[in-house]
């Protein structure tokens, strides 16, 4: 028996979709771009991960992770970050964490320490992938 590719939903901008197809290319991966596509993409199926960027609108991310909770569904639910130009301090980046963490997401990728090439998305397509099989 086959077993089924993993439904991954991305809240991600576009800049970020072509990194996330490639980190993780053996998933079915939906990208939404607003908080409501984002209720709507978790409401059609189960989810295996949800990735949610840091510059994502918060409130409505917030909002849809709150649905998320209510339902009592267990998938992990990954922070990434990816900075281009300047690098905020390790006080915001805590900050982030300890913000995000009382939300719901408890896990983190910083796809800014990992380059995009093929050494640093090896690094984070196995975080991820560990995530996964979690």
């Amino acid at each position: 028996m086959n077993q089924a590719a993993p439904r991954v939903v991305a809240a991600v901008s576009g800049d970020l979709q072509t990194r996330i197809r490639a980190l993780l290319p053996g998933c079915v991966l939906r990208f939404v771009r607003t908080g409501s596509e984002l209720v709507r993409a978790l409401d059609e199926a189960h989810c295996a991960m949800l990735i949610v960027e840091v510059r994502f609108d918060e409130s409505s991310a917030a909002a849809a992770l709150r649905c998320v909770l209510s339902r009592q569904e267990s998938f992990p639910v990954v922070c990434v970050r990816e900075v281009r130009g300047g690098r905020p301090g390790h006080v915001v980046l805590g900050a982030l964490r300890v913000t995000l963490g009382a939300v719901v997401a408890r896990n983190f990728v910083d796809l800014a320490k990992h380059g995009d090439d093929d050494a640093g998305n090896a690094r984070a397509r196995e975080a991820l992938m560990r995530l996964l099989a979690a």
